[in-house]
């Protein structure tokens, strides 16, 4: 470090004390405890992937709220997870509490692959839609300390594509020729409502071998 840029240091270090501008760079390095202390409500979270990334933020010390349609599904699940669960079937708007609230944290919308591809159908409308509310509601709730993603799985190793423990996940779906793991899912997911994503806003991550982003049909 010459001494041009020892000093610019020092200075910006001497006004941010000034101006009480300090933000706090974390660094986690210890995965159990990416989500330590942090709360979670997952919408969906008796379905295959929904249960993973549940099971995921679990792991990594987080306490779980799931919701879902379908009450034996959910008692199920919650068993599974164990205490750190909690079943529930109606889901409040978030967004308004947390702002009412003073309370930072963040959004995960699950959307789907075919949101990247030409709106001929109603299902593929509805995941442009849900693209573009994480749009959005990063723009509005960010300066609240609010942080809006969405994640966008391809094709999935679920019992919906008649996925059983066991069976090949080669598919022609997309152009790397295999399924995506809904673990793997949930990798991305905790990624990015730890604070590891708070530079992260606005976007929709593709976990789909290129389905919907270059690979169109």
């Amino acid at each position: 470090m010459n001494a041009k840029t020892l000093k610019h240091a020092v200075t910006s270090f001497f006004t941010a004390i000034k101006t009480k501008n300090i933000v706090p760079i974390e660094h986690i390095v210890d995965d159990a405890k990416v989500l330590d202390k942090k709360v979670a409500l997952i919408t969906g979270g008796s379905g295959e992937i929904g249960y993973a990334i549940a099971k995921s933020f679990i792991e990594s010390g987080c306490h779980v709220i799931i919701t879902g349609t379908n009450a034996e599904k959910l008692k199920s699940c919650v068993e599974k997870l164990g205490d750190s669960s909690k079943g529930i079937f109606v889901s409040q708007k978030i967004a308004k509490y947390f702002v009412e609230n003073k309370t930072k944290g963040h959004i995960l919308n699950i959307s789907s692959s075919t949101g990247g591809e030409p709106g001929w159908s109603a299902y593929r409308i509805s995941k442009q839609a849900i693209e573009n509310l994480t749009l959005g509601l990063a723009q509005k709730l960010s300066p609240y300390g609010i942080f809006v993603n969405g994640i966008a799985p391809g094709s999935t190793a679920t019992n919906l594509l008649n996925y059983k423990d066991g069976d090949s996940i080669a598919t022609r779906d997309n152009v790397i020729g295999r399924m995506v793991m809904p673990d793997k899912i949930a990798t991305y997911a905790k990624m990015l409502v730890s604070d590891l994503g708070n530079m992260v806003v606005g976007e929709t991550i593709y976990i789909s071998g290129g389905r919907g982003k270059f690979d169109i049909r």
